[in-house]
């Protein structure tokens, strides 16, 4: 996460365009981490293994979403109801603007209008590992930028949003986000190497890719580190192709929410995308300093193919890599004409 955990979104807007893809690298038989086949490569460009772990970066949001819009199912909110109303303190504090006319549905969709606390300029050192801010501080931190529109005017990416619907869940439920993730979605697909992580120090467990960020003399320095503070609801959580698959294939096949649900989060596709025809496949993705994380799932949820690579340039330099990565997707999930 570090510089910008939300990266390429979902949850309302897949900013990779909302392309359309079979499964490969989830579904691939092979020896896990610390087998001894797969030492830790550290800045070889060596490639991993299907089992090792990544952060995901945005594609924490469609969980956090999800989650949220079990909630709702449940009767435990509602679509329209106004954050003043979930989340009291966000008046009580001061801590967003217009709050008691801002609505769940708007956050999910980023049409909110609240602003994005990273165009603050407060976080942008990617070399701060250990420094904790609360979600909390990272709201206040948007609460000195101009709105960016009117509630549910326009499209406006912002991980203040997420932010704040994990204050939500954790409001309404009494228990932590991590717990409800577990609870809800990790432990029923069975993404048992999935986990929350939200805070410095945590970060990827066991052998993992490391990824890289110039510095001011553009040298690559190592940010495995990352700071999770700028992860959490936004973007913060941990998997493997395998895990991360699970949970895009229970998603799109209506395990986790009814349509009407669904389709707050992720709207039904326009065109065939990648493939340009059959099959529909839908791309969630995130990244941040030193990575970029992609999930291809056609509509059937039966062909998938999951991929991160680690980086060494600034995530705006890295479009061939993400060029190069839906070229490797259409290979495997595109039919031959």
């Amino acid at each position: 996460m570090g510089r910008r955990p939300a990266g390429d979104g979902e949850a309302g807007e897949d900013r990779r365009g909302g392309r359309s893809h079979r499964t490969a690298v989830c579904r691939r038989q092979a020896k896990g981490p610390g087998d001894g086949r797969f030492p830790p490569a550290r800045g070889q460009g060596r490639p991993h293994p299907p089992g090792f772990p990544y952060r995901v970066g945005s594609q924490t949001k469609t969980m956090v979403a999800t989650v949220l819009l079990q909630l709702v199912k449940e009767g435990r909110l509602g679509l329209d109801d106004k954050l003043a109303e979930v989340l009291p303190e966000a008046t009580q504090q001061d801590l967003v603007e217009r709050a008691d006319e801002i609505t769940v549905r708007q956050m999910i969709r980023h049409t909110s209008g609240i602003p994005d606390f990273f165009a603050s300029g407060q976080f942008d050192d990617p070399f701060d590992f250990t420094t904790y801010y609360p979600p909390v501080d990272l709201v206040k931190a948007s609460r000195k930028l101009h709105r960016t529109g009117e509630p549910g005017e326009k499209f406006s990416y912002s991980n203040t949003n997420y932010f704040l619907l994990g204050m939500i869940i954790e409001k309404v439920t009494g228990r932590s986000l991590s717990a409800e993730l577990t609870q809800r979605l990790f432990v029923p697909l069975g993404m048992s190497h999935t986990y929350l992580t939200t805070k410095p120090p945590q970060g990827i467990k066991g052998p993992h890719g490391h990824g890289y960020y110039p510095d001011a003399a553009g040298k690559p320095r190592d940010v495995d580190r990352q700071n999770a503070s700028f992860g959490g609801a936004a973007g913060g959580v941990i998997s493997t192709a395998h895990d991360v698959s699970a949970f895009q294939r229970a998603f799109v096949q209506g395990k986790l929410l009814p349509s009407s649900l669904q389709q707050e989060v992720v709207p039904p596709p326009s065109g065939g995308g990648l493939c340009g025809s059959e099959p529909v496949v839908r791309a969630s993705a995130g990244n941040g300093p030193g990575f970029l994380a992609v999930t291809y799932t056609s509509d059937d949820g039966r062909r998938q193919f999951a991929m991160s690579t680690t980086l060494k340039v600034k995530n705006e330099q890295a479009m061939a890599v993400g060029e190069a990565i839906d070229q490797a997707a259409k290979a495997v999930l595109c039919q031959e004409k």
